[in-house]
């Protein structure tokens, strides 16, 4: 709230910009349910020959084939598409409400469709008046050109879709998409009415849902390009900006750009982030009566690079706005004298700008970029700039500088730069095998790391300043198995690549179940390298009544990754992976398409990850409300003909609403499904809470008892009247690599579990991408199920029993053995262990000799039992490159030796987990909030020296600190019920 005021206080002085904005035509002046935004951007044309000329519009039936493709492609049955020859725009219907909006009424899809160019990549492009929920659009009705059997307009086709601001229906908002013939874009207009008796400021404007990781967002601006301010919600005013243009690029293929240009105005404002673009008109206050008009021309182009979508807006704006025609320029990009190879912009790109003025025109918080060039497959580059004026050419190649940059004028006609020479790449090929002396390379699944031998000074590796950190930087972070940061993936056991010039390890892994190949190199620019690797699965190291299974993944379908499903799916079988549970964000799942292509068997349940983005939840003492953190949900039936393939809107919902609501989206082969608790703690996304305990503030030390404060009532809260908030049946103990948050939803399991809400506890990668999270690291082995013989509702049982240990390496097998039987863990009452007199506890670990192990921790009750037992020397003996699998069998350790006893005998229900991995003693609980800090210094990063035990290990799953647990042995000690020991 805070920030809406300060930031209307700073822009309020805008409102004199409004008044070209605001007119009487169209719906300013209040919607009559007939009205309509003018067409929007008049003047201008565009012309063309031959297919990019037809015209179709229409809604989509249940055997209409699906038009848009490409991994974000979800238009379904009731949705309009509008074509030319040039793009396909899918506007979803009003009902179908998506992401971050609460009605349809939005662009869903939107691509390119010419030349046999790629799909879809856009999330969503909506409608809002400010950032909270109550300023969101809400579409309710729609006409569309055609809809009468008759089309109005041999010029275009267009659909309108009228509603009101969420929180006033006095405020109307209508908007019109205008598609004609021959334009690369889609012309939108909008009028919005004050219909209430009060002055509103509100912001109109076009929300870009990018989602993180899938597009590369870029504004013409100075100090601005790939940079943007940071975005803070309680002071948006800093991140404010006017842009003549905004614009993205796709990270993976396809290979697709967006820009969109303001039409009734020189320049758009707004805010920009990975996350989202907000693109309208400045900020001002609306009197009563009053009303807003907006128009923009929104483009999409085949990519690589946003050179082709920039040329366009800037033809637009020369149309609308009088500026020159913009000019192309070309040149060539050489490496050492010979043809570059684009690679999609890896191995050579160009970043445009103008210079800054003063002793510093390369400073990036003072030069204006335009605009970015990649090279075809013969190193030209075309770039279509304003026409007189100054620019700079920064060559790019794997993420840092190349060479120089050039400076160059343009007058008023083209221009060419001749040639732009940068250092020559040299060229890695690799053979993996997966046996010694195999004569035949066969097909094999297998991931290739480089890591910097020295680590890079210097402004590290980043694509123009986003996502740094890859060190080298083989290709944008986020891309595919092309070359994804620092890793490639085959599903051939070869790999080609350009690599820079230099030292490395490199690496190839097929998971923690088998041994690590590495191999220092030094490529010179110019070199050809070849390796021979080998990589041989670890037999014994998994039992073979256990598959490794990895419950939260994610796709392309999933708004914040952009991993081409083909790839996704190698990279689960590169891991080791048997079982994945795909949990795209608010979508169903099954990569299907992909899993024909697979040479490995694998199993893939359809699930989904409800994910909140709209903040409605208030939580005392907060200024902005909350979103209540992300849940799993499988195994579910995709339906192409429903929205998000049939997962349920999970906006302005309590958990226990979206438990209710996943009843009725189980399969029928297992109605009893599972419900799963995502990283219980996670943090904010743009005020977005990811983690449900973080939102309603939970402290692990309060009990969750009826008033025992505002987060325990809303864990008990049943909000429909069915499931309760905290009726989740699985609670992920580790999620990604983090250590910090290992030990913070630990600390939420064990208080779960000594107050008697008995969870299994999962570990899972929460993979977005090939390189920035590692698939499987960590990952659970649930036993009781054999590697191609998974029933899924067998698999589920076991798993929502705790059937299965969490790890990011090591083996670890617990029982307690009692004369005559074992016991394995697990939390069902089925479960439930009465020992009788000599029951000990039996543990056993092994690792793959690169993972480092050190020590076994007993938990009873949520405290160790007795003080850590030291293994390290069997796991330091190990050769770290060879085949032999250290492993320690611990002498039995009698249960009352361990758990509450008196005489041998023992007193009390218990709970017990057994740890294994590196030390790790828990860290103090530094700010009071019953959580463990784990302190920054104590987070390490890669060791120096290459003999230490995580130097390798770090480079294959940066950040993972080799740990596995147990699920709990639940302790009847009576055999009369199982009570809970009771917080401490």
């Amino acid at each position: 709230m805070k920030g809406l005021t300060a930031l209307g206080i700073a822009l309020v002085a805008t409102a004199a910009a409004l008044a070209g904005g605001c007119r009487r035509e169209g719906c300013v002046g209040g919607d009559d349910g007939n009205c309509q935004p003018p067409s929007a951007c008049a003047p201008l044309s565009f012309s063309c020959d031959g297919t990019a000329g037809k015209l179709s519009v229409g809604t989509l039936g249940d055997d209409s084939p699906r038009p848009a493709t490409g991994p974000k492609a979800m238009g379904t049955t009731g949705d309009i598409v509008l074509e030319n020859g040039l793009v396909r725009v899918v506007l979803d219907d009003p009902a179908h409400a998506q992401n971050l909006s609460p009605s349809g009424g939005t662009i869903l899809d939107f691509a390119p469709v010419s030349s046999g160019a790629a799909g879809d990549q856009t999330n969503a492009i909506f409608q809002a008046a400010g950032v909270l929920p109550r300023d969101a659009v809400v579409y309710e009705t729609r006409i569309y050109d055609h809809h009468t059997g008759q089309r109005i307009s041999d010029e275009y086709v267009f659909a309108v879709f009228r509603g009101h601001l969420a929180g006033d229906s006095r405020v109307t908002v209508v908007t019109r998409y205008e598609l004609r013939a021959c334009e690369p874009g889609v012309r939108v207009s909008t009028d919005l009415y004050n219909g209430a008796p009060d002055a509103n400021t509100l912001f109109l404007a076009d929300g870009f849902f990018w989602g993180d990781n899938t597009m590369a967002p870029f504004a013409a601006g100075q100090g601005l390009g790939f940079r943007a301010p940071e975005i803070d919600l309680l002071h948006l005013d800093r991140a404010w900006r006017e842009w003549p243009l905004v614009a993205a690029r796709s990270q993976a293929p396809p290979d697709v750009a967006y820009a969109v240009v303001p039409c009734d105005r020189s320049l758009a404002a707004g805010f920009t982030g990975t996350t989202l673009t907000a693109v309208g008109v400045p900020l001002a206050p609306v009197l009563p009566g009053d009303g807003i008009h907006y128009e923009r021309f929104i483009v999409a182009t085949p990519g690589p690079g946003i050179a082709p979508a920039v040329g366009v807006a800037l033809f637009v704006r020369s149309k609308l706005h009088g500026e020159p025609v913009p000019v192309e320029v070309t040149g060539r990009i050489v490496a050492s004298g010979q043809r570059v190879e684009a690679d999609s912009g890896r191995a050579a790109s160009l970043l445009i700008y103008e210079p800054a003025l003063g002793p510093d025109p390369d400073d990036p918080a003072r030069r204006t970029p335009w605009s970015e060039a990649v090279p075809d497959a013969d190193g030209i580059f075309r770039v279509t700039l304003p026409p007189r004026r100054s620019y700079r050419a920064q060559p790019f190649a794997f993420g840092l500088p190349a060479a120089p940059p050039t400076s160059f004028s343009v007058g008023e006609g083209s221009a060419d730069l001749g040639d732009i020479t940068i250092p020559a790449a040299a060229r890695l090929t690799v053979t993996v095998r997966a046996q010694p002396g195999s004569a035949g390379q066969q097909k094999l699944y297998a991931e290739l790391v480089l890591i910097r031998v020295t680590p890079f000074t210097g402004s590290p590796p980043s694509m123009y300043g986003l996502y740094p950190g890859c060190d080298p930087m083989l290709g944008p972070p986020h891309g595919g198995s092309g070359a994804a940061c620092n890793r490639m993936i085959t599903d051939t056991g070869m790999f080609k690549l350009l690599v820079p010039p230099g030292s490395y390890f490199v690496y190839a892994t097929r998971g923690p179940f088998a041994t690590l190949d590495r191999r220092e190199i030094t490529v010179q620019a110019g070199e050809e390298k070849h390796l021979d690797m080998l990589v041989e699965l670890l037999p014994g190291l998994l039992p073979d009544d256990a598959v490794s299974a990895d419950l939260h993944v994610h796709g392309a379908a999933s708004y914040d990754s952009a991993i081409p499903d083909q790839d996704r799916v190698a990279s689960f079988l590169a891991a080791g992976i048997d079982v994945v549970v795909a949990t795209d964000h608010d979508v169903i799942t099954t990569y299907a398409n992909a899993l024909t292509q697979a040479t490995q068997p694998i199993v893939i349940i359809p699930g989904v990850e409800q994910t909140p983005n709209i903040l409605w939840f208030a939580v005392p003492g907060e200024d902005f409300p909350k979103t209540l953190g992300h849940f799993n949900f499988w195994p579910l039936e995709p339906d192409a003909l429903l929205p998000r393939h049939g997962a349920l809107w999970d906006e302005l919902r309590e958990p226990g609403e979206l438990m209710d609501d996943a009843e009725r989206m189980f399969s029928d082969a297992d109605r009893d499904g599972i419900r799963q608790l995502n990283h219980p703690f996670g943090g904010t996304k743009l005020g977005r809470d990811t983690g449900f305990l973080r939102a309603i503030g939970y402290d692990p030390r309060t009990p969750i008892t009826p008033g025992a404060g505002f987060a325990a009532d809303v864990l008990l809260r049943s909000p429909a009247g069915g499931k309760h908030n905290i009726d989740w049946d699985v609670q992920e103990v580790m999620t990604g690599a983090s250590r910090a948050d290992w030990l913070r939803y630990r600390a939420l399991w064990f208080s779960l579990l000594s107050q008697g809400f008995l969870r299994a506890g999962a570990a899972n990668s929460d993979s977005h991408s090939l390189a920035l999270e590692r698939v499987g690291y960590p990952r659970n082995v649930v036993f009781g199920v054999r590697k191609g013989m998974v029933d899924v509702k067998s698999f589920d049982d076991h798993v929502r029993r705790g059937h299965m240990i969490g790890t990011n390496g090591p083996i670890l097998e617990v029982a307690i053995e009692s004369p005559g039987k074992s016991y394995s863990p697990g939390i069902h009452k089925d479960d439930w262990i009465t020992p009788v007199a000599g029951a000990a506890l039996s543990v056993s670990v092994r690792a793959a000799p690169w993972i480092p192990v050190d020590e076994i921790r007993i938990f009873v009750n949520g405290a160790l039992a007795m003080p850590p037992i030291d293994i390290s020397a069997t796991f330091k003996a190990a050769a770290h490159l060879g085949s032999q699998i250290p492993a320690v069998k611990l002498a039995l350790i009698p249960l009352d030796k361990i758990l509450p006893s008196k005489d041998g005998r023992l007193l009390k229900d218990s709970w017990i987990v057994v740890e294994a991995g590196l030390k790790q003693a828990t860290p103090p609980d530094v700010d009071d909030d019953g959580l463990p800090d784990l302190p920054d210094a104590d987070v390490e990063g890669r060791p120096s020296d290459d003999g230490a035990p995580r130097f390798d290990l770090e480079a294959i799953a940066p950040g993972v600190w080799p740990v596995a647990f147990s699920n709990p042995f639940i302790i009847d000690v009576d055999g009369d019920g199982w009570r809970a020991p009771g917080l401490p």
